[in-house]
């Protein structure tokens, strides 16, 4: 299952998405901490950030943990290809 989420902000770690459902979007609640966060990117569906935590009501904002940065890209490099 997925759902849409649209750009909200970003800052040197997290990126906020905007999860509100009159813009079509959906998001992420209670027990999705971890989950994969995608974006399609020259064609291809790339995994960039981790769902770390939301609003209470889990309608407003998903905050995900950005795997770009230095710190997230040298702890994936042992395990994963990365782009």
């Amino acid at each position: 299952m997925k759902a849409p989420v649209t750009f909200d902000a970003l800052n040197d770690s997290w990126v906020r998405l905007a999860m509100t459902e009159p813009q079509g979007n959906g998001g992420a609640c209670y027990g999705d901490s971890g989950g994969p966060n995608f974006a399609t990117l020259g064609g291809r569906l790339v995994l960039t950030a981790t769902t770390i935590t939301g609003d209470t009501p889990c309608y407003a904002t998903n905050v995900a943990y950005r795997l770009d940065t230095p710190a997230a890209r040298d702890f994936l490099a042992p395990y994963v290809a990365l782009p």
